[in-house]
């Protein structure tokens, strides 16, 4: 057993997600095997689509709108399920704002991608709005989780461009505290607003005590913070843009102060007291154009990092780009 392994104090850690199809080639395999850490991956909730029935209580046409907001693989699903559901037939015309690269190309699972009028912007909201705002005088439809944490509506209110929130699916908790011991685990990783939600209805006396908890994202740490819970690990960082980069960084600084959690580097703590802090040489710094694509035509595009937006009331003290590189979009 190395050096790492002996004086790293966490050793169990619970991960909110769906466990991956091969761990071997998973992003935590190698922290696993540096630190000796066992994972156990359990998503805490569960995605439940609202019936057509239930939708119509809300007396929203989809056709009545010319430009649709997706902001997940979830509001994909659901707004083309939802049309399947509904017999609606989505026209050639309909615009897609989209909120990354990533949400924008699933479109595809549905539709011919080239024959539709579909944008994007990086990762924030912020830099989709900056998309929105070329396209400001179409009819927004929002399809979204019920009881939607998104800071999406507060964005086009600022921007005083009319939005219609569409609940079409909802997050439920799932039961695992049969299956899963709490008492056992060291470090609880969450990715969403429900997981800490579904923490508390699982197990309704718990307790953080000495149990490190890291988050992805502005509203799960603000859900967090809410909740009563100290956040360890507030990821992405200012030097990585995802969970397992960051779990690596923060594991390799608890082990180079002995498992001293006072001594850990502030870039890794949520402080709900700031609205937003960037990286000193990330000042200054021309903000990119905002990439988009229009009807597959190919372009060239700048793949960047995950950036933390500033939340209603506080954000994570969390924002840096790092090295972009490019590549080119297919035809």
């Amino acid at each position: 057993m190395g050096t790492s392994q002996k004086t790293c104090k966490v050793k169990n850690i619970l991960i909110s997600q769906p466990a991956p199809a091969d761990f071997e080639k998973s992003p935590y395999k190698p922290v696993s095997d540096k630190y000796g850490l066992k994972f156990t991956f359990k998503k805490l909730f569960q995605v439940e689509g609202i019936s057509a029935i239930e939708f119509r209580k809300n007396k929203i046409n989809l056709l009545d709108y010319t430009a649709v907001i997706l902001t997940s693989r979830n509001a994909v699903d659901h707004y083309f399920r939802m049309a399947k559901e509904m017999r609606a037939q989505i026209p050639i015309s309909m615009k897609f704002i989209c909120s990354s690269e990533s949400v924008a190309y699933y479109i595809q699972t549905y539709i011919q991608y080239r024959k539709r009028k579909i944008f994007f912007g990086k990762q924030t909201t912020e830099e989709m709005m900056d998309v929105v705002a070329k396209h400001k005088n179409e009819k927004f439809l929002f399809p979204c989780q019920e009881d939607s944490y998104s800071d999406v509506p507060a964005a086009f209110a600022k921007a005083k461009i009319p939005l219609k929130k569409a609940p079409m699916y909802r997050s439920v908790a799932v039961k695992v505290a049969q299956e899963i011991d709490i008492e056992k685990i060291d470090m609880i990783l969450m990715f969403s607003p429900m997981g800490i939600k579904s923490l508390f209805e699982n197990y309704p006396d718990f307790k953080q005590g000495k149990k490190l908890i890291g988050i992805y994202g502005h509203s799960v740490a603000d859900s967090a913070h809410q909740a009563g819970l100290t956040v360890n690990l507030a990821a992405p960082t200012p030097t990585s843009s995802s969970m397992a980069e960051a779990l690596g960084e923060f594991l390799a600084d608890l082990v180079k102060h002995g498992g001293d959690m006072s001594k850990i580097s502030p870039h890794f703590e949520y402080r709900p007291d700031l609205e937003s802090v960037a990286e000193p040489e990330a000042k200054g710094k021309k903000k990119p154009a905002t990439a988009k694509i229009q009807g597959g035509s190919g372009s060239s595009t700048k793949k960047i990092e995950n950036r933390v937006a500033a939340n209603k009331a506080a954000a994570m003290a969390v924002m840096a780009d790092k090295k972009n590189s490019r590549s080119k979009v297919k035809k």
